[in-house]
C-alpha cells in the first residue's frame, strides 16, 4: 500500500514540476521577444516554473487532505 502513495506521491510532483517548467519557460520565451534577452529570460521562466510546480502540488495536497476530512 505504501508503494502505490509513494508512486503517486512522485506521479503528482513530476506533473506539477512538468507543467510549471511549460508554462514558466513558454511565458518567459514570450517575454525574452519584448523585453529582454532570450535566454535569460527563459531561463527565469523556467526558475519560476519550478516554484510554482512546488505550489500547485502543496495546493491540490491541501485540497486532497481537506477532501478526506469531509
Amino acid at each position: 500500500m505504501s508503494e502505490l502513495k509513494t508512486d503517486k506521491n512522485f506521479e503528482r510532483w513530476l506533473e506539477c514540476m512538468a507543467r510549471g517548467i511549460l508554462v514558466g519557460g513558454s511565458l518567459g520565451a514570450i517575454a525574452g521577444w519584448f523585453f529582454m534577452d532570450i535566454q535569460r529570460a527563459l531561463l527565469l521562466g523556467m526558475l519560476i516554473g519550478c516554484l510554482a510546480g512546488v505550489t500547485m502540488k502543496n495546493v491540490k495536497d491541501s485540497k486532497d487532505s481537506d477532501s478526506k476530512l469531509k
